[in-house]
């Protein structure tokens, strides 16, 4: 996990090595993220899988009526206490309830182990949720930088980030994976902090 000291080395970093960026940290100061605690991530990822391919706001009363259900948080034994058809009043299709089920039994087994996330790197615990059927790449990556507060992610399919890169690199188009990349290449080892500017400079415009 990253401590908020952590950002602050960060954000001296990126001062000194992305010029492009001080506007942005000159703007939006200290960056506020912090890492949620172990008992949270079930519930996060779960909320990934209820929200492949809705709007958040849908997504987001599947899962307040499932926290109904279960009681907050939502935990893996409560969830698999419920049947398939008391699933379902939430808004929840069969292959995400079949989804959440195995991703419950895996967490309950140890599979995967949330206490042990702490002593993995980046790509091991990538490589360990991407096991996890109905998590997708984004998802992950949204994780790995919300929850987690891990210092290098790039959140490669994030649509308002490759908006703001367009914007600031001047492109004709909106950069795919590959050509963010290249571009948010020299911000790391901290291009999590330098995505959490631009995020901050695009809730700005979207208030304007």
């Amino acid at each position: 996990m990253q401590k908020a000291l952590d950002w602050l080395e960060g954000e001296a970093w990126l001062q000194s090595h992305a010029p492009e960026l001080i506007p942005f940290i000159n703007r939006y100061g200290h960056c506020t993220l912090e890492p949620d605690p172990v008992e949270r991530y079930f519930e996060v990822l779960l909320t990934g899988i209820a929200a492949q391919q809705l709007p958040p706001e849908v997504s987001g009363k599947i899962m307040e009526q499932l926290r109904r259900l279960t009681g907050t948080p939502v935990t893996p034994d409560k969830l698999l206490a419920l049947t398939d058809e008391a699933l379902a009043t939430c808004g929840l299709t069969a292959i995400k309830i079949s989804y959440m089920k195995e991703f419950s039994r895996r967490v309950l087994d140890r599979t995967v182990d949330f206490a042990a996330f702490g002593e993995l790197s980046d790509s091991q615990i990538i490589k360990l949720l991407k096991n996890v059927r109905g998590l997708g790449q984004w998802t992950i990556e949204m994780f790995m930088l919300l929850s987690l507060c891990r210092p290098d992610v790039l959140p490669g399919d994030d649509f308002l980030l490759k908006k703001e890169v367009k914007q600031l690199f001047s492109l004709s188009e909106i950069p795919k994976r590959g050509q963010l990349n290249k571009l948010m290449e020299p911000w790391r080892p901290w291009r999590s902090l330098a995505v959490w500017y631009l995020w901050q400079h695009s809730a700005e415009d979207k208030k304007k």
